[in-house]
């Protein structure tokens, strides 16, 4: 009897545990823009170049082969309807590194005579994409709409 309670404890307790949620896979701005209906479904990481200027935040690459429109994802925060990261928010590694790797043979970080890197850095921004449209689409292909910084995420590269 004693076993049989031990057995039903241990089986409480795996039912319990919280289920590890899978590594999410990043998808660079040109694969996303190659098939923006398959993510528009639902969250995507998008990884590029996150560039601040004067008309707004952008995620985007250099060039993209095939792309009708520009290489670039516009950043919207909006804290209420964007998506919350997952509870155990971590980044498929193998899979960033091949992809940032490839990202940075294309693209390079914008050089300002007055130093500061604030402008241009690398990162992974999960949202919810929306194909732009009208005039919007002039200047990016989709808008990626993200909660806040807490789905931002910097890389830095090997010095």
């Amino acid at each position: 009897m004693c076993g049989l309670r031990y057995g039903f404890w241990i089986l409480l307790v795996a039912l319990a545990a919280p289920c590890a949620d899978t590594p999410i896979i990043p998808h660079t701005v040109c694969e996303i823009l190659h098939d923006l209906s398959t993510f528009e479904s639902g969250p995507v990481a998008a990884l590029g170049r996150y560039s601040f200027r004067d008309d707004g935040l952008w995620l985007n690459e250099q060039a993209c082969a095939g792309i009708p429109g520009p290489p670039a994802l516009r950043l919207t925060e909006d804290p209420k309807d964007g998506p919350r990261a997952p509870g155990n928010f971590e980044l498929d590694g193998v899979t960033l590194n091949q992809k940032f790797a490839q990202v940075r043979k294309g693209t390079t970080l914008g050089k300002f005579r007055f130093g500061s890197t604030d402008y241009d850095r690398w990162a992974v921004v999960y949202g919810n994409l929306q194909a732009a449209t009208g005039a919007a689409a002039g200047k990016a292909g989709a808008e990626l709409r993200f909660r806040g910084d807490g789905v931002v995420v910097f890389l830095m590269t090997d010095r």
